[in-house]
């Protein structure tokens, strides 16, 4: 079983090659279900929720999963990890948590919940150094929430 100082220098040490399925070697999605996998077994999982997010904003391009490991992991901590999301977006939007925000949107009904993540959409879509991919994650929920609603 892997530690938690195991697990935090698991996520550290992944680079945005070990997710290119050009390279014979790259095996990183691999690598997250394994972190995300220990992370499950150990006593507060919630300690892990900033360096997950710091792994989606250090490689914002790279595909991590549909939905993938890492948002499955901070999912389960559901009440624990929005602040930590918000923030996230904030600081640097990512296909990942964009996309996390739009899964809130799917599952809440409550109109005030909705402004919030709603605006938090308009933000990443407008974020000066978020990646193209996810301005246009964002720019494409925005339509589809406004247009369920």
């Amino acid at each position: 079983m892997l530690s938690f100082d195991q697990i935090l220098a698991g996520l550290a040490a992944l680079k945005a090659e070990d997710f290119d399925d050009s390279l014979p070697d790259a095996n990183g999605i691999q690598k997250l279900y394994e972190l995300t996998d220990a992370l499950e077994l150990l006593p507060e999982p919630e300690r892990c929720i900033r360096p997950i997010f710091d792994v989606m904003e250090r490689m914002p391009t790279a595909d991590l999963g549909s939905p993938g490991s890492l948002v499955h992991a901070l999912e389960r901590l559901r009440g624990r990890y929005e602040s930590e999301l918000i923030a996230s977006i904030k600081r640097l939007p990512t296909s990942s948590s964009v996309w996390m925000v739009n899964r809130i949107l799917n599952g809440t009904r409550d109109f005030k919940q909705r402004q919030i993540y709603l605006d938090l959409l308009r933000f990443a879509a407008e974020h000066p150094t978020a990646p193209e991919s996810a301005k246009r994650d964002a720019q494409h929920f925005i339509l589809y929430q406004t247009a369920a609603a």
